[in-house]
């Protein structure tokens, strides 16, 4: 203890400090009790309540659940995660604080540590981290509830740090950060963001391995790369329970799947999402620019970016006649960008994009090359489907792409990078022995700021200020033949695009304003009238004004709720407790609005309905050939056992319910068994043939069907229990029966066991179970038993300890080292 110097320390505290007092005061309502009111985490609460309800009676989450898609594995929903040293890792590192304090916390903590790394001066690295936290993405996301994807965020520079700390020939202690904060980000459970990160980081390597290959540094070449492997190895075997299992089960998902029903000259790819779905939410070309412009293409959908009585949109709503005035109310969304709707944009902020600019003027080569390359192709790889030519070659194959959607979430690297760059210019201009011979690099940097403007000036002059929305509101009118709506449908149109002219030059000279005040500040370090310090703490204060006041706008106090009002979706009303006090196992299904895009039923009932971006493709094909159709099938409902049909209104109450009679119960046994050729005439045929009569089977499960069902009407079967991963019945029949079980089909990991014997599972209707049960008494059971959950939790427990032991041998290693150079 007598040998640290406690002076050098104080800036990192004081940073710390920094970090946490910024945190409170934008999350001050957090430590009041009060919860954001997030959409995507209600819609959570509600997916996995059961789940939680099982814990609390067994001590452990189920591997599968009841409650929504008439049943499906958990891996993606939550509760199978095994990581449980990352798990206490997160918790220290974020210092036990509530969301959404924590968010922001660990965004900075994680950044500081990045910057720590790169030798960045302190104040500089507070600079860098509060911007790389406030970005206005991230409030944005948190805002609607993606949690998951914030934590990912936060994790990512800190993982990138440890990997230039390998690089560095710090291979021990590099290897060790890269495994533990490698293993944390995964665990975090968003790949996306991680797949992300891990091409950014594959460009670095590439530039990094050039200049090795040059100066024939052959043993270095071979440190790092058995460092950087083995520490991705321990990284991803961390969190084998969840990679595994979710590995597994993506396979029969549409985001790996491929649905049998899709023909050769269907656009489908057999490994991943078609290729329209992967591409939904492609950003505009031009539309990277609100990264520096953050209204540009005018915002947010659905918050009003204008002031009413400065709108000329509300303006012109207000002069028509008041029907037709609500009819266009819901085209008043100020975003007109290619995604189509959006929260809010990804901006980084004005001063940090500038000083970014600078960087690559007054930087070596170390860093700049592969960051600038990194933002580029990132860049182009948010166009998604307006750059075709581009991503469909990345699409085809890059491994893995294809099983994504949404390429503007791609900007999160830009949003890394950019203050990245931004903190080593600044460092630079402090740590250089003669300020003035700068300013060269300098007017350089100025006068590319300029010319880039100068770019968003004339796309300022040549854009249209319209939507896709728009243009097809104005289609549609003008096919109607009627002239007077048109003419007010016309004067809304370009009130909208004056109100969007309006908001991007705003923002330009907004933009130039912050611009200014960062280039008097760096010209006033260059001729030392002010000392580095002041520099750094004028920058501070200006780059977070920049964002607080964009990030105000989407993530504010009026975001959040007391802690009763955020569950009034799931209050119980008196149709509810009608329903629950039918004891029988049923589904029920949502008729009120989408029933595919809520999870509020699930909070209390097995759904038929649900919503999660990786369902599987059968159920899939159900939905969309058979439950979403102009006229839904009764005979599907009644297979699925839907008891009752249900109306939920707009905060997610129960306000009325159809009990359905003809619903088929949990099992039932069918007399006759129509074989199929395949998936397709399976699809055509199902709900025109009577399920209680006749099970659809397809040829290739002819083998596991023995006999042939004779029809006895004594014969009983029912369900015993239902324990989501143990499902029990028993039978009675004097002759040979075939039974249809309402659960979803799904081969890994179910298993079926009639007396204790295992038997093969027959795919039933599409997506039901079926067995044959020989004449007689019998015991079924089925269990979910997927080997990739177990094999994951062996290997997740093996490589956690591994990680542990890394860990501590890495920094008992750097402070032995620490006490020789002492001595």
């Amino acid at each position: 203890m007598k040998n640290i110097d406690w002076k050098k320390l104080i800036p990192h505290a004081i940073a710390i400090v920094v970090f946490l007092v910024v945190a409170v005061i934008y999350c001050k309502p957090a430590l009041e009790g009060k919860v954001l009111s997030q959409h995507d985490i209600s819609h959570w609460k509600g997916a996995f309540q059961q789940s939680e309800n099982y814990k609390e009676v067994h001590g452990h989450y189920p591997l599968w659940t009841n409650s929504l898609f008439s049943g499906m594995p958990t891996f993606q929903i939550g509760g199978v995660s095994g990581n449980d040293a990352s798990g206490y890792f997160h918790a220290i590192i974020t210092l036990g604080l509530p969301a959404p304090i924590q968010f922001f916390f660990l965004a900075c903590i994680c950044f500081y540590f990045l910057c720590i790394v790169l030798r960045i001066n302190p104040y500089v690295g507070i600079l860098g981290s509060l911007a790389f936290a406030y970005a206005t993405y991230n409030p944005i996301i948190v805002a609607v509830g993606h949690n998951t994807k914030m934590l990912s965020i936060a994790y990512m520079p800190a993982v990138l740090g440890s990997v230039i700390l390998i690089f560095q020939r710090k291979y021990l202690l590099g290897a060790a950060f890269t495994a533990l904060f490698a293993s944390t980000l995964i665990a975090m459970n968003h790949l996306q963001i991680a797949y992300y990160l891990f091409i950014a980081m594959g460009i670095m390597t590439i530039f990094f391995m050039i200049d090795w290959v040059k100066n024939k540094d052959w043993k270095h070449i071979g440190l790092v790369a058995a460092s950087s492997i083995g520490a991705g190895i321990i990284a991803l075997l961390c969190n084998a329970v969840s990679l595994f299992s979710t590995y597994e089960y993506q396979k029969a998902t549409i985001r790996g799947g491929s649905s049998q029903l899709a023909s050769a000259e269907t656009e489908n790819s057999k490994t991943g999402l078609t290729k329209d779905y992967a591409f939904s939410y492609s950003m505009y070309p031009s539309e990277a620019f609100v990264m520096l412009i953050p209204r540009m293409y005018g915002g947010s959908s659905d918050k009003l970016e204008v002031q009413q009585e400065k709108s000329k949109a509300i303006e012109a709503l207000q002069s028509m006649p008041q029907e037709l005035s609500q009819q266009l109310q819901g085209g008043l969304s100020f975003y007109w960008g290619g995604i189509g709707g959006t929260s809010g944009p990804p901006y980084v902020g004005a001063i940090i994009c500038f000083l970014a600019i600078i960087a690559m003027f007054v930087l070596d080569r170390q860093h700049k090359w592969w960051a600038l390359t990194a933002i580029l192709l990132t860049i182009m790889m948010s166009w998604g489907s307006y750059f075709d030519s581009f991503n469909n070659i990345l699409y085809q194959y890059l491994p893995y792409y294809n099983k994504f959607r949404a390429p503007s979430m791609i900007l999160v690297i830009p949003q890394l990078l950019l203050p990245m760059l931004a903190v080593l210019a600044v460092n630079h201009f402090i740590n250089v022995k003669e300020p003035k011979a700068l300013m060269p690099q300098f007017k350089k940097g100025l006068i590319a700021t300029g010319a880039l403007f100068v770019v968003i000036f004339i796309l300022y002059f040549s854009l249209d200020f319209t939507s896709i929305s728009n243009a097809a509101m104005l289609k549609q009118v003008q096919q109607m033949n009627q002239p007077q709506v048109l003419d007010y449908l016309r004067s809304f149109l370009e009130g909208m695009r004056e109100d969007r002219r309006s908001l991007m030059m705003g923002d330009i000279f907004r933009s130039l304003g912050f611009i200014a005040a960062a280039a008097v500040i760096l010209f006033l370090l260059i001729r030392k009238t002010v000392s580095p310090l002041i520099a750094a703490w004028a920058l501070i204060a200006f780059a977070l004004i920049d964002v607080m006041v964009i990030n105000t706008k989407y993530l504010n106090a009026e975001n959040y709720q007391e802690q009763e009002e955020n569950m009034t979706a799931f209050v119980k009303t008196a149709a509810d407790n009608a329903i629950l006090a039918d004891t029988s196992y049923f589904r029920v299904f949502n008729y009120a609005g989408d029933a595919f895009n809520e999870n509020y039923t699930s909070y209390y009932y097995n759904s038929v309905g649900g919503y999660h971006p990786a369902k599987l493709i059968i159920y899939q094909d159900l939905i969309e050939k058979k439950l979403s159709a102009q006229q839904p099938n009764m005979n599907v409902f009644n297979m699925l056992n839907t008891k009752y049909f249900i109306q939920k209104d707009r905060n997610g109450q129960t306000t009325n319910y159809q009990p359905n009679p003809t619903a088929l119960g949990p099992v039932w046994f069918v007399p006759a068994i129509r074989f199929v050729k395949d998936a397709k005439e399976e699809m055509d045929l199902l709900g025109q043939v009577d399920p209680k009569d006749t099970a659809l089977v397809q040829e290739e499960f002819k083998s596991s069907i023995p006999f042939t069902p004779v029809a006895d009407s004594a014969a009983m079967i029912q369900l015993v229990k239902n324990d989501n991963d143990v499902v029990t019945y028993r039978s009675n029949a004097a002759t040979n029966q075939f039974a249809v079980f309402s659960e979803i089909y799904y081969k890994e990991g179910w298993k079926a066991f009639v007396d204790g014997k295992e038997t093969p599972i027959v795919k039933v209707n599409y997506v039901l179970r079926g067995l044959p049960l020989p004449a007689g008494q019998h015991n079924i059971e089925f269990r979910f038993e997927p080997a990739a959950y177990y094999t994951g939790k062996t290997v997740t427990t093996i490589f956690s300890i591994l990680m542990i032991l890394l860990v501590a041998g890495a920094l008992f290693m750097e402070w032995r080292n620490g006490q020789r150079k002492v001595a």
